[in-house]
């Protein structure tokens, strides 16, 4: 159960960075933003979706290694490969079905270092660690490219997203006493 819950949690993921990136020209995509210390959205985007890639690279092997990926500069450098990325992220996605025992392989300096894990923690990892990002890219966005259209929840963490909806509800609730 939990493989599907997280699924559909990727996908929202994934399709929110999808309509996202649909809206952007190459010059929007690709800018160089003093607020992302010199990076692009594009270079957020190209983060996020090889962090995925690595997770379904590493499945046949039982082997995950973030820190192995390929960095594929084409991505963070045309809306178009990226959007065609997220396609084929959406379709693995969706093809999942069964918990896998996984090998995390991270490197902090002289060895890697290899963590047990699941494929359901990685995605959970994954989803988290989109919304950070996601969450950047958002003031960015709000700063630089206001006519850009973001989703209400685009880079609020669920559980924020429910306190808010929680919270409303019990504001309304007192207003109407």
């Amino acid at each position: 159960m939990s493989i599907k819950l997280l699924c559909k949690s990727s996908n929202t993921i994934l399709n929110q960075l999808n309509d996202f990136v649909s809206q952007l020209d190459k010059e929007v995509y690709c800018k160089t933003l003093p607020l992302l210390s010199g990076n692009s959205l594009g270079k957020h985007i190209r983060h996020i979706l090889e962090l995925y890639q690595e997770l379904f690279n590493g499945l046949p092997k039982g082997k995950i290694s973030y820190d192995d990926r390929q960095r594929d500069i084409l991505i963070e450098q045309n809306p178009k490969v990226a959007l065609e990325l997220i396609s084929e992220l959406l379709q693995k996605t969706g093809e999942l079905s069964i918990e896998i025992d996984l090998n995390l392989g991270v490197d902090y300096g002289d060895e890697e270092v290899i963590v047990g894990s699941t494929l359901s923690r990685e995605l959970a990892y994954n989803i988290e660690h989109a919304i950070h990002h996601m969450a950047i890219i958002q003031i960015c966005v709000k700063h630089s490219f206001p006519a850009v259209q973001l989703s209400e929840d685009f880079g609020l963490a669920y559980s924020t997203i429910k306190y808010n909806k929680s919270n409303v509800h019990a504001n309304l609730s007192a207003t109407s006493e």
